[in-house]
Parts: C-alpha cells; structure tokens; sequence
C-alpha cells in the first residue's frame, strides 16, 4: 500500500482527485477512463485537461498564495479587454463567500 500511497501523493493534489473520482465511477475495468471523463467537460480529454489544471492551480496557490493569484486574474480579466462591470457581475454571480466577494470588488475598484 505504501507504494501506491507514494504514488498518488506525487501527482498531488490531482491525484487525489482522480482517485475520488475513480471511486465515484464504481467501475472496474474501465475505471480510469470513466474517472476522467467525469472530471471534466469533453469526455476523457477533458478530465485529462482538467487534471493538468488543476495541478497548475495548486502549484501556483503555494508559490504565490491565494490573495495574490485572485487579484493577478481579477487584473488580467480587465486588461483583456472586460469592463469592471461585467467582472463585478461575475464576482457577485460566483460561489463564495460575502466577505471574499468584498474583497475582490474592492480589488476590482482599485483598478
């Protein structure tokens, strides 16, 4: 067991994703590919996109932490191109918290 468990811990954060996904399927065989096409959008590249996404999301939330990579995507959604607006609407739609949402307008503001 031990060498599975080293195993999954060096993919990360999307290993163990993989592996709940894998458990989700209750498959056998055709666990893997299920798994995949589960995770994401398009099937079993999608899941694969996704997993590579999600390992680049990680690293970059331990490099820079996470007040520091929202704001970087709160400016990049600006300088290409979308109004404040459209990015305040997009915060106040999102899935989190009211005090994250504050924050993140108030970010937005100081553009």
């Amino acid at each position: 067991m031990d060498r599975i468990v080293n195993k999954i811990a060096g993919l990360g954060v999307p290993g163990i994703m993989l592996m709940v996904a894998i458990s989700m399927t209750g498959l056998s065989g055709a666990a893997i590919t299920a798994a995949l096409a589960l995770l994401g959008p398009g099937g079993m590249l999608g899941g694969i996109a996704f997993l590579l996404l999600a390992g680049a999301v990680t690293s970059a939330l331990t490099e820079f932490g996470f007040d520091a990579l929202f704001k970087a995507v709160i400016k990049k959604l600006y300088k290409n191109g979308e109004t404040k607006e459209t990015i305040r609407r997009k915060i106040e739609k999102g899935p989190w918290s009211k005090k994250l949402k504050a924050k993140a307008i108030s970010d937005l503001e100081k553009l």
